[in-house]
């Protein structure tokens, strides 16, 4: 092959990819999942970069927050989409295979356990704030359904500089007191969206009746999660431009 042709293959991949080569990088959980994430950092900017924490729905994984991590990182933030116990590239626990099944969320929340998910996230900001090129301070975390419920109790650990959930799971998934501590003590300015005939709209209302600097989106339709982007992305980006000015 020659020179040129290396070249353009070179630029070729990195146009694929967003200009943008995710580092994957892991952790074992205290019951022994072998949890993955996908970071990336952004072209602009120096380090150390201020993190974007992203947690997805129930039945899916770290590449549904591609576009919000995308426009995240022309913010300056680094990304950090991680594949929640059971989920995606997540699936080993102490070398054997567990998966989710869904459809089968009762089943799969006590099989896997998903009220340890908010342990997980802590150790992926453990081991973020353990690098030289990140900086947790001013977080932002986003969190979808099961991932939106997760990211919950964090806010009162980290105090993020922004918080935005879709559709945020019930508090009964995870620790209630913890949740609850978290949502009427954190004065992170959150987020939460959810649709009209959302099946967790009640959650999503709740949330909002409880926090101390809420923002209630509801959009039109029976969107849940991630199927409430496409009406609510406006509104994500200027809630973000409000609160992201440093």
């Amino acid at each position: 092959m020659k020179r040129w042709e290396k070249l353009f293959l070179i630029f070729f991949v990195c146009t694929l990819g967003g200009l943008s080569a995710s580092e994957i990088v892991t952790l074992r959980s205290k019951d022994g999942f072998l949890l993955k994430g996908w970071l990336d950092l952004p072209s602009q900017g120096k380090p150390p970069y201020r993190l974007a924490l992203m947690a997805h729905e129930y039945g899916s994984d770290h590449r549904m927050w591609k576009e919000l991590a995308g426009q995240m990182r022309q913010r300056g933030y680094a990304t950090l989409a991680v594949d929640l116990r059971g989920h995606g590239a997540s699936d080993m626990r102490n070398g054997k295979k567990v998966r989710v099944k869904p459809g089968h969320f009762e089943a799969d929340a006590k099989r896997i356990g998903f009220a340890r998910i908010p342990d997980d996230l802590r150790a992926w900001m453990d081991k973020m704030e353990a690098r030289k090129d990140i900086e947790i301070e001013e977080a932002v975390f986003f969190g979808s359904s099961l991932g939106g419920g997760a990211v919950i109790p964090l806010m009162i650990d980290y105090e993020p500089k922004a918080v935005v959930t879709l559709s945020p799971a019930s508090p009964k998934n995870f620790d209630k007191k913890e949740v609850m501590e978290s949502v009427e003590e954190s004065n992170s300015p959150w987020l939460i969206v959810s649709s009209q005939r959302d099946f967790a709209r009640k959650s999503a209302e709740f949330y909002a009746a409880k926090a101390l600097l809420p923002t209630l989106l509801i959009v039109p339709g029976e969107g849940h999660g991630s199927y409430t982007l496409p009406s609510a992305g406006g509104y994500i980006k200027a809630f973000l431009d409000r609160y992201l000015k440093r």
